[in-house]
């Protein structure tokens, strides 16, 4: 069964995540992963040429990192989420 929602739901493995002016990446720490863990990205802003070129779990690290394209020229907002 797939899961299904009417109205908002919450998840315990989710949020949102900075990349700081002048940088291109961000990590978060504290979350537990698998091998089976999809770590899914998304920008929460609107940054001209800048795009997410990859999520990358670190299981043993309980971390992953957050890669963008480029370095950007202003705090971005980068929302996440984690599924399995």
């Amino acid at each position: 069964m797939a899961f299904q929602a009417s109205g908002t739901a919450s998840f315990s493995w989710s949020g949102v995540l900075i990349v700081r002016a002048g940088r291109s990446a961000v990590t978060k720490t504290g979350v537990a992963l698998t091998a089976e863990s999809l770590v899914l990205a998304t920008l929460h802003e609107n940054r001209a040429g800048v795009f997410i070129q990859s999520a990358v779990p670190d299981i043993a690290a309980s971390s992953f990192t957050v890669h963008l394209n480029k370095s950007v020229t202003a705090d971005t907002k980068v929302a996440w989420f984690i599924v399995n």
